[in-house]
C-alpha cells in the first residue's frame, strides 16, 4: 500500500473523519427522538465509561508503536519494527479480551460512579468494543507508523456507517422496552460498528504483512525497554486523565443540583450540553485531530535520524494548518449554533452553550496537534504534568462557579483552561524545537479572514433565512459563501497554509 505525505495524509484522514463525524451526527439526530434527552444522558454517561476503559486498556501502547515503527522505518531496521508489531499485539489481544470481561461484569459499579444508575445495561452492551478495538489496534498503528492514512481512513467510514445502521435498528426494536434498554441497542450499534472496523485493518494488514523478520534477542530486549518506556508513562497519564473525566461529570452534575436543578432537570441539562452543544463542537475539533495522527511520523521519523530542519517546517506547517482550517469553523459555530442545532436536532435550546463554547474549537486544536508533537518528540512527562494540572484546576473551577452559573460556570472553565494549556504548549513546542511561529500566518492573515467572514454572515444571514425557507439550504448557502470570503481573505493575504491545502498531495515532505 502507499504510503502518503503528511499534509496529503492529514487530507485523507480529515476527508474520512469528516464523513465519519457527520455520520455520527445523522446518527444522533434520530437517536434523540427515540430515547430523548434522559435517553441521551443514559447513553453518553455508557459511552463516556466505554471511552475511560478503554484509555486503561490501550492508551500509550498505539502511540507508542506509530512512533517506534515511524523511526524504525526511517532507519530501515524491518527486525526491530516487526518485533514491534508482534509484541504489540499480544499485550493488546490478552487486555482488550480481560477489558471487555470486566467492563461487562462490573457495570453497575461504573455506573454508580457517573451517578447514573439507569446505564447499567448500556454498559454492558458496549463492553465488546474494547476487545474489538484493541484487536485493531495495532494494525492501525503500524500504518499509521509508516505514514499509510488509507486503511484508517476506510475504517472509520466503515466504522461509522455499521454503527448508523446497527445503533438505529437496536435503538427502536428495543425502545418499547424502555429508556435503558433502547439506549443499550444504540451502544450495542457501537461495538458492532468497531467489529467490522476492526476486521478492515486486519484484512489490509494481512494483505501488506512482507518484509517482516525475526529479531535477535538483544534486539528484542531493546524493543520492550523503548516500548515500555513510551507506553508505561502514557497509560499512567491515560488513567490519570479518565478519573479526573470521571470527576469532572461527578462535579458537573452536583454543580447543576447544586445551582438549584432537580435531579432529572440536572440530567436533561446535561444530556443537552453533552448530547447535543458538545457534539456539534467536537466535530471539527475531531476532524482537525487527525493532523496529530498524520504528523507523529514525520516528527518521530526526522528527530530519530537527527533531521531537524524537517522536523521544524514540518511542525511550523502543522500548527499554520491547524489555526487556519479551525479559525472559520469556530466562527460558523458561535454564529450559527441555533441553525446547526435545528436542523441536526430540531432542537436548539442548547445554542447558547455551543456558542459560549466555540472559542475552544481553535484552541483545541491547535492544543492537539502540539501534543501530539511534543509527544513524538519525547515530552510525555511534561506533558501529563501541565495537562493533569489544568484538568485539576477546571475541576475546582466548575466546583466555584457551577453553583453560581450552572452550565455556564462549567463551559467559563472550560474555556479558560483551554487558553491557559495553549500558552503553555506553545511555550513549551518553541523550546524543544526552536520553532519560530510568525505572527502573521498563525493570528493576522487568520484574523482578518475570520473579520471578513464575521461581516459576511452578519450581512447575509437574516436575507438568506428569510428567503430561503428551508433552514438546512439557508445555513448550507451562508457556510458555503462566507467560506469562499475566508479562503479569498487568505488568498489575497498570501497565506502559505492556505498553499500547503492547495498543493498537498504533490510532495511527500509536505
Amino acid at each position: 500500500m502507499k504510503k502518503q505525505g503528511f499534509v496529503a495524509g492529514a487530507m485523507l484522514l480529515m476527508i474520512s473523519n469528516a464523513v465519519s463525524k457527520i455520520l455520527g451526527a445523522v446518527f444522533k439526530i434520530p437517536l434523540t427522538y427515540i430515547i430523548g434527552e434522559e435517553g441521551m444522558a443514559v447513553y453518553n454517561s455508557a459511552f463516556g465509561i466505554y471511552i475511560m476503559f478503554l484509555s486503561f486498556i490501550i492508551s500509550g501502547l498505539p502511540f507508542a508503536v506509530s512512533k517506534l515503527v515511524s523511526e524504525y522505518s526511517a532507519s530501515g531496521d524491518i527486525k526491530k519494527l516487526s518485533y514491534t508489531v508482534r509484541l504489540s499485539n499480544a499485550i493488546l489481544l490478552f487486555a482488550g479480551f480481560f477489558g471487555s470481561l470486566c467492563l461487562y461484569f462490573f457495570a453497575d459499579f461504573f455506573a454508580l460512579a457517573v451517578r447514573e444508575e439507569k446505564a447499567v445495561f448500556a454498559i454492558k452492551m458496549i463492553a465488546p468494543s474494547v476487545f474489538f478495538v484493541a484487536l485493531g489496534t495495532t494494525a492501525r498503528s503500524y500504518f499509521q507508523g509508516i505514514s499509510n492514512m488509507l486503511p484508517t481512513a476506510v475504517s472509520q467510514i466503515t466504522e461509522a456507517v455499521i454503527k448508523l445502521g446497527a445503533g438505529y435498528i437496536l435503538a427502536v426494536k428495543l425502545s418499547p422496552l424502555g429508556i435503558p434498554a433502547a439506549a443499550g441497542g444504540a451502544v450495542l450499534g457501537v461495538a458492532i460498528g468497531e467489529a467490522a472496523a476492526t476486521a478492515v485493518f486486519l484484512g489490509a494488514f494481512i494483505f501488506s504483512r512482507h518484509g517482516f523478520l525475526p529479531c535477535h534477542a538483544e534486539d528484542k530486549k531493546s524493543v520492550r525497554a523503548a516500548l515500555f518506556n513510551i507506553a508505561v508513562p502514557l497509560l499512567f497519564s491515560a488513567v490519570v486523565s479518565s478519573l479526573l473525566s470521571v470527576a469532572d461529570t461527578g462535579i458537573m452534575r452536583a454543580g447543576l443540583i447544586g445551582y438549584g436543578c432537580a435531579p432529572n432537570e440536572a440530567r436533561r441539562v446535561y444530556g443537552a450540553y453533552t448530547g447535543y452543544a458538545m457534539t456539534v463542537l467536537h466535530l471539527p475539533v475531531g476532524i482537525l485531530a487527525t493532523l496529530g495522527v498524520s504528523i507523529l511520523p514525520v516528527i518521530a521519523g526526522s528527530l530519530s535520524v537527527n533531521d531537524m530542519r524537517r522536523a521544524r517546517n514540518a511542525a511550523r506547517g502543522a500548527v499554520m494548518l491547524s489555526v487556519v482550517m479551525s479559525v472559520p469553523c469556530s466562527v460558523i459555530v458561535f454564529f450559527m449554533s441555533d441553525e446547526l442545532l435545528s436542523i441536526l436536532f430540531g432542537n436548539s435550546a442548547s445554542s447558547v452553550m455551543l456558542a459560549a463554547s466555540a472559542p475552544c474549537i481553535i484552541m483545541l486544536s491547535v492544543i492537539n496537534i502540539i501534543t501530539a508533537m511534543l509527544r513524538s518528540a519525547g515530552k510525555i512527562i511534561t506533558v501529563f504534568a501541565y495537562t493533569s494540572v489544568l484538568a485539576l484546576l477546571k475541576i475546582l473551577m466548575c466546583a466555584v462557579l457551577m453553583p453560581a452559573f450552572g452550565i455556564y460556570g462549567a463551559i467559563a472553565s472550560s474555556n479558560i483552561c483551554c487558553f491557559l494549556e495553549l500558552i503553555v504548549s506553545v511555550y513549551i513546542i518553541k523550546k524543544k524545537l526552536g520553532l519560530k511561529f510568525g505572527i502573521s500566518e498563525t493570528i493576522i492573515k487568520p484574523a482578518l479572514g475570520a473579520a471578513a467572514m464575521i461581516l459576511c454572515i452578519s450581512l447575509v444571514k437574516e436575507p438568506l433565512l428569510s428567503f430561503i425557507k428551508k433552514d438546512v439550504f439557508a445555513a448550507a448557502v451562508i457556510c458555503v459563501f462566507s467560506l469562499s470570503v475566508y479562503a479569498g481573505t487568505l488568498a489575497l493575504s498570501g497565506s502559505a497554509a492556505l498553499s500547503r491545502l492547495f498543493l498537498f498531495g504533490r510532495s511527500k515532505n509536505s
